[in-house]
């Protein structure tokens, strides 16, 4: 019975690795009449017939035409964008063509629409090509709850995702809708439309603030009043009750000894000393002056360090797919800049807190020689050349803008410039841009691409770094351990970071 299941098993492995097998020499029959071509998803082709690159199936049926310089991978929802003389077009693996190669960009779809740039001007397009907001305006937003807000001469407005108006494009500014109502800037005075564009509230005041339950402040020729929802004036707020849920609103401090000051108790707090006054009198209460002891800490600095990754293993290794981000490690460098710093004095002047704010370039030069080195992963984040180009530089870079907080020792306590040191923490960023850059030779000479994006890299990161040195001098390392992209859009990547700061006194 063992050896039947066995030779079953056998049997049905085979006839497997028979048909896998068979199909391949269908697909590779099929697909000769290519110059080349590529698997991009199972069943379906990147193919390249007389320089020109296209789209086909597993039985030879050509979905996009190899007219074009270059196709990317289909997206989820089966749509495919192409390259023509430096211009997009978008197809649908069903639909066929939906976008001429016309448009500088083309953006993925989000609520049923994309948005797209022509000349330098912005619009939308739903799934079937249809033009639902024409490439007229200077920006657009993201659409949301079925409302994109635009601008166009400098002026903003709302409109549907079908391409109606809204609010009309007359406004200096427009804010986003709260419960139906949005304020709007118009010939520098303020108000409220609903959403049928409607000025609810009409743009006369100086200055108006958002609701607050169903009534908002307004001033208008230095009079504050209170508004109901349908822009009914309810009430004038007196000037020193504006101050009090104003702050920004400029506050007369009144001297105490003024006669006009009344008989109400107040309070006046200086630097060394608190005077209180009741009824034209008052007591002073001097501070007691405290020895300090001061604590400096040494972030502020300029550094430049070695740029590295590693795997979720700790290996300085890269997964399938990705091997040209192997870096150039002389080529990769970090610099970093601290003009600030704040310390907090903890024990003493020996030991302390250091915060400040900095930016943080970081440089990943690849080994790339020709664009074909470079595969599917990661084609997206690359500016399109053709296959055979000679890439002489190619690289990747970010700039965060960074907050750390260390805690720092010194030893000895005294002569702080001489300090030993060492101090560890943590450090957020914000990444500020990213971009790639290519430079290559072709028939034209030395040319140079970037592209801006984000590169599936997160907006926000966390790290720790440590840092050991004496007087002005330091080597520093940082690491992040939270991947260096996104889920799915990169690989699993660690950064990390080793080198030396010369701090500023």
């Amino acid at each position: 019975m063992r050896q039947i299941i066995v030779t079953t098993a056998i049997l049905i492995l085979m006839a497997f690795v028979s048909e896998v097998f068979s199909q391949d020499q269908k697909v590779d029959s099929v697909l000769q009449k290519y110059d080349r071509y590529w698997e991009m998803e199972p069943g379906l082709y990147r193919v390249m017939d007389n320089g020109r690159i296209g789209v086909a199936d597993s039985r030879g049926r050509e979905i996009v035409p190899c007219r074009y310089d270059q196709v990317w991978t289909p997206t989820k929802d089966k749509f495919i964008r192409v390259l023509l003389n430096m211009k997009t077009g978008l197809f649908h693996l069903e639909k066929g063509i939906i976008l001429p190669a016309e448009y500088d960009q083309i953006w993925d779809f989000d609520e049923g629409i994309a948005k797209v740039m022509k000349d330098r001007r912005f619009g939308f397009a739903d799934t079937d090509g249809r033009m639902v907001v024409p490439c007229e305006y200077q920006h657009v937003w993201a659409p949301h709850d079925g409302l994109i807000k635009v601008m166009k001469d400098g002026l903003t407005g709302y409109l549907s995702t079908n391409g109606e108006i809204i609010v009309p494009v007359v406004y200096q500014h427009i804010w986003d809708f709260e419960d139906g109502m949005a304020r709007v800037i118009r010939d520098g005075k303020m108000g409220y439309v609903d959403m049928d564009g409607n000025e609810v509230i009409p743009a006369i005041y100086d200055q108006i603030w958002p609701f607050e339950g169903d009534t908002a402040l307004v001033v208008t020729d230095g009079n504050y009043f209170n508004v109901d929802r349908q822009g009914n004036i309810i009430g004038e707020v007196d000037r020193n009750m504006g101050d009090a849920i104003r702050p920004d609103i400029d506050s007369t401090v009144r001297d105490p000894d003024n006669e006009k000051s009344g008989t109400h108790p107040r309070i006046r707090i200086e630097k060394d000393r608190i005077d209180i006054w009741h009824d034209g009198e008052g007591i002073r209460v001097e501070k007691e002056r405290k020895k300090h002891h001061y604590f400096n800490g040494h972030l502020a600095g300029i550094g430049i360090a070695m740029n590295g990754y590693l795997d979720s293993e700790g290996r300085e290794e890269l997964p399938p797919g990705y091997e040209f981000m192997e870096l150039n490690q002389q080529k990769s460098v970090e610099v970093t800049i601290y003009p600030w710093q704040e310390s907090v004095r903890l024990f003493g002047s020996w030991f302390g807190l250091t915060t400040g704010l900095g930016v943080q370039y970081n440089n990943y030069r690849f080994n790339i020689e020709t664009y074909a080195d470079i595969q599917e992963p990661g084609r997206d984040w690359f500016p399109e050349l053709n296959e055979e180009t000679s890439v002489s530089k190619s690289k990747l870079m970010m700039l965060h803008l960074n907050v750390p907080v260390m805690a720092e020792l010194q030893i000895p306590e005294r002569h702080r410039s001489n300090n030993l040191f060492i101090s560890g923490g943590i450090v957020g960023g914000v990444r500020l841009q990213s971009h790639t850059k290519l430079v290559y030779n072709n028939d034209e000479g030395r040319q140079k691409k970037k592209k801006r994006d984000d590169m599936g890299l997160p907006t926000f990161r966390y790290g720790v770094m440590a840092k050991a040195g004496f007087g002005n001098f330091s080597v520093y390392g940082t690491y992040y351990p939270e991947p260096m992209f996104k889920e799915g859009k990169g690989p699993e990547l660690y950064p990390y970071s080793v080198g030396i700061m010369l701090n500023f006194d």
